[in-house]
């Protein structure tokens, strides 16, 4: 048997613009929930409109950390 050592992995700690973007992304998302079911109770002709800013804040609610991350990408 080969004895292959792993290489020492670094302790990853979140810096402060990690939790607010963490923050941003979280109450984006709720807010999504949220219009999917005012979607249900808005007035007579909003229902689409509501139910898919709803769908664009949940959307952009993962498209957030993922935008940041490809910014901060230390690899290029």
């Amino acid at each position: 048997m080969s004895d292959i050592a792993a290489p020492k992995r670094t302790r990853n700690s979140a810096s402060f613009a990690d939790v607010i973007v963490f923050i941003v992304a979280f109450v984006l998302f709720l807010f999504g929930l949220y219009l999917f079911g005012a979607a249900f109770s808005s007035p007579e002709g909003t229902e689409f409109w509501v139910f898919w800013g709803g769908l664009l804040a949940s959307s952009f609610a993962f498209l957030v950390p993922i935008v940041y991350r490809w910014a901060r990408d230390s690899r290029r």
